[in-house]
């Protein structure tokens, strides 16, 4: 996430370690109804490791209105009697385990099921919901914008979840330990598109007046990436490197600039590869809806989505793009196994920004300046980079310090040891999840030195450490 402001700022499956959750149910027959992250104990469920969700969403825009199914598709980690999905609203007009009728009941979003014959350990199983209703954005604790579904000012809709919103508008084991490939089936009036994650492989008639489009998201994915924007756009194909299809959707008011701002792309893909190893992903694609959302934009997974007001027509905001396309490796391929470790997106997806912005069309001393200043604006004195409380899980200390880390680490180690630590950390948990002693063990590992010490002064202390030497002819003490 990237929220606009000055120079500063400036927004597979189960990990193996933590298949189970460390939040152990009340009886070994029942799911837990969290995965146990501290700063949100109900998110998430235990018990089992979702696979896939196949959505299909009759979306009527006129009249706010939904009508849908999820199944999901699933391995049970135990035996089963009971199990739980994270959903909010709508009307839940039934609910099939394997074909068979389910009871059920909820409280405070949370969704327990029993279904007809117990789950086994090991066996796989299918859970569909059907439901209706008016979907509502949610005003989370934990995010700096409203989240969830929300109208554009073109009649449509977009999504954006993180980190707790994908439970307003479909049941979903809600967090990003239990990663799950994607299908989305979505019915709009002709006069709009759908728009949501991985691409784009069918789009047929549905009725007289209203088209389905097919989006088939085959890469694993944390549910706060999941996203559905219904809207009018002007498409906008590019090509990645090694052919990756990039496949734009721009709101029409600003599709003519858009194609000017969203002109490098390619090139910066090529640059981020060159540095953080291959793309993670089989598509990517920018996506301009017509809102503004509080100048945030969200990275998710292979279709990030901008506000209109991120549109300028000079490239002057290119750095918010570089930011989002970062995160998929950042935050998209890499993902955090408990919100604590936010950084690991935030503070790398910054510092990716803050190469492109000053390096790629300067120098690494330009660089260097522009990440002294951004040390300079840092608080003395703060809640840590790591575990900074589910209050801060979004302040600039975590984007800001987090991305000044990174930056001291690479001048001590150098350019060839820092991205050689930064290709091996991408590639060996490629798809995983991740905590930051992931990270700090790859660095150690890959540069021979022990960097334990540096990291725990610049992540977890309160206390702002001095820059190394003495910069720019200034004390920084």
């Amino acid at each position: 996430m990237q929220v606009k402001s000055p120079e500063h700022f400036c927004c597979h499956r189960f990990h193996p370690r933590t298949k189970a959750g460390p939040q152990q149910p009340d009886s070994d027959r029942i799911g837990a109804a969290g995965v146990g992250d501290p700063y949100f104990p109900t998110m998430g469920n235990g018990g089992y490791d979702a696979d896939h969700y196949d959505l299909r969403l009759d979306v009527d825009p006129g009249n706010n209105h939904l009508k849908a199914s999820c199944e999901m598709k699933a391995r049970a980690l135990q035996d089963l009697e009971t199990f739980n999905l994270d959903f909010r609203n709508f009307d839940i007009a039934h609910i099939t385990v394997n074909g068979a009728v389910a009871s059920f009941k909820r409280e405070d979003g949370e969704l327990t099921i029993t279904p007809q014959q117990p789950l086994l350990a090991g066996q796989d199983f299918s859970v569909k919901v059907d439901y209706s209703g008016n979907p509502v954005p949610y005003e989370s604790s934990h995010a700096p914008i409203t989240i969830g579904w929300n109208p554009t000012d073109d009649g449509g809709s977009y999504v954006l979840s993180e980190p707790d919103g994908s439970s307003t508008w479909y049941p979903v084991n809600d967090h990003p330990r239990d990663k799950a490939t994607y299908k989305f089936y979505v019915t709009v009036p002709n006069e709009y598109q759908a728009v949501c994650n991985g691409k784009l492989v069918d789009k047929s008639p549905a009725g007289q007046d209203k088209t389905t489009y097919v989006w088939d998201a085959k890469d694993p994915m944390a549910s706060y990436l999941s996203t559905v924007n219904v809207g009018k756009f002007d498409e906008h194909m590019q090509t990645g490197p090694e052919g990756v299809p990039i496949h734009n959707f721009f709101t029409t008011s600003v599709s003519k600039n858009a194609k000017k701002d969203f002109e490098r792309v390619p090139q910066m893909m090529e640059w981020f590869a060159n540095r953080y190893g291959k793309y993670p992903f089989e598509t990517y694609g920018n996506l301009v809806i017509n809102a503004n959302v509080g100048g945030a934009a969200l990275e998710t997974q292979t279709r990030p989505i901008y506000e209109r007001g991120m549109v300028t027509g000079d490239r002057r905001l290119e750095y918010i793009y570089a930011h989002e396309l970062a995160h998929q490796w950042w935050g998209n391929s890499t993902s955090v196994e408990n919100w604590k470790d936010i950084w690991l997106n935030e503070g790398f997806a910054n510092y990716s920004h803050m190469q492109w912005k000053h390096e790629h069309d300067g120098s690494f001393k330009k660089l260097d300046r522009a990440m002294y200043q951004m040390y300079m604006f840092l608080p003395r004195s703060s809640p840590p980079v790591v575990d900074p409380g589910e209050n801060d899980l979004f302040s600039e200390n975590v984007y800001n310090r987090g991305a000044v880390t990174l930056h001291l680490l690479r001048k001590d180690l150098g350019d060839e040891t820092f991205f050689k630590c930064m290709k091996t950390y991408g590639e060996k948990f490629q798809g995983k999840n991740v905590t930051t002693d992931d990270f700090i063990e790859t660095a150690n590992s890959v540069s021979g030195k022990n960097k334990t010490e540096f990291f725990d002064r610049w992540l977890r202390q309160s206390k702002l450490p001095p820059w190394p030497g003495n910069p720019l002819g200034k004390s920084v003490a």
